[in-house]
């Protein structure tokens, strides 16, 4: 997506990945994002306050969307998140046939299944295009902090 500031759309992440936290959820917060740059729409991890294993940020993301008129096919949107995603919101980025998605921090290695959003994509017939690493030392830096206090599952 050309003319975007993805430094700081990603900002805009941290910023939703920390209220995140501040409710004891995992860090993550993701933005839809229309082909001029404007945000669509933004959600949060809520897997800890909503007692729901699949509320991830990228899925809340594409559920707060669908009733505002954001539906599939999503190909002119870019999905940006503070971390790459996992394979079951790589899955459902494919699914929604988003055009782009930008992420800041890498793959965790504790994931299970340990499938990065390449290995997903690799699989896939149509997917995004990808730009990671956007602001990632903070990224990361900003879900480490978050882990020191609440370790992820082994």
């Amino acid at each position: 997506m050309p003319n975007i500031d993805r430094e700081a759309l990603v900002r805009a992440c941290m910023v939703i990945a920390a209220e995140a936290g501040r409710r004891s959820d995992p860090p993550f917060g993701a933005v839809l994002v229309a082909p001029g740059g404007v945000i669509l729409a933004r959600a949060a991890n809520s897997q800890a306050s909503g007692a729901d294993p699949t509320a991830h940020a990228e899925i809340n993301l594409l559920r707060t969307a669908a009733p505002a008129g954001h539906l599939p096919p999503l190909r002119g949107t870019t999905i940006v998140v503070n971390a790459e995603p996992c394979s079951m919101c790589a899955s459902a980025i494919v699914k929604a046939e988003v055009g782009e998605v930008i992420y800041g921090a890498p793959h965790e290695p504790h994931m299970d299944p340990d499938l990065s959003l390449a290995d997903v994509l690799a699989r896939s017939r149509r997917p995004p295009i990808v730009i990671g690493g956007v602001l990632a030392a903070e990224c990361a830096a900003q879900i480490a902090t978050f882990r020191a206090l609440v370790p992820p599952p082994d």
